[in-house]
């Protein structure tokens, strides 16, 4: 089923790439599924050069399993340094990771410092976590300042949640 999910992505990656009007050619997109249609041989050899998408897919496909054993304390590695690098996906994996103790113990306080690096470049998923953190007081001190602030964040950036939290409020 992977490699028929990755040889579909590849033809709809080309299709797209061969088609595409280049006023129109999304590629952050293009570039991200290229990536994805990666092998990890691929990805590993990118991701040692310091390219921080190649390290967040390196890294995920250590956590999933992908293409490889899956080992937990690989993808964090590879995970953390994408996320260092400012990979806001990474950083939000890292949160959910540390949230969740899925490597080790739950740590809250690292999940939050993950959540807030990702928030702080727009992600409203992350936005709408960090405003729920100062809400509740979970790895930070209660703030209702911040959490309202926040969650007006997210809510802006179109998040359901947090739009419908605040219409509670």
């Amino acid at each position: 089923m992977k490699n028929l999910t990755m040889i579909l992505s590849a033809a709809l990656f080309m299709h797209n790439v061969a088609f595409a009007d280049s006023n129109v050619l999304n590629t952050t997109t293009t570039t991200k599924l290229a990536y994805d249609c990666q092998s990890l041989a691929w990805n590993l050899a990118a991701a040692k050069k310091d390219d921080i998408e190649a390290q967040y897919q390196v890294g995920m496909k250590y956590f999933n399993g992908e293409e490889v054993q899956a080992d937990q304390k690989l993808a964090y590695q590879w995970l953390k340094m994408a996320a260092k690098n400012h990979h806001i996906q990474a950083q939000y994996r890292l949160a959910t990771i540390a949230e969740m103790g899925l490597i080790g113990t739950k740590n809250e306080t690292e999940a939050f410092q993950w959540y807030l690096k990702a928030a702080n470049q727009g992600d409203a998923k992350a936005q709408f976590k960090v405003a729920q953190a100062y809400r509740l007081g979970i790895g930070i001190a209660k703030d209702q300042l911040q959490a309202q602030q926040w969650l007006q964040k997210a809510a802006q950036s179109n998040h359901a949640l947090a739009q419908l939290t605040l219409a509670k409020l």
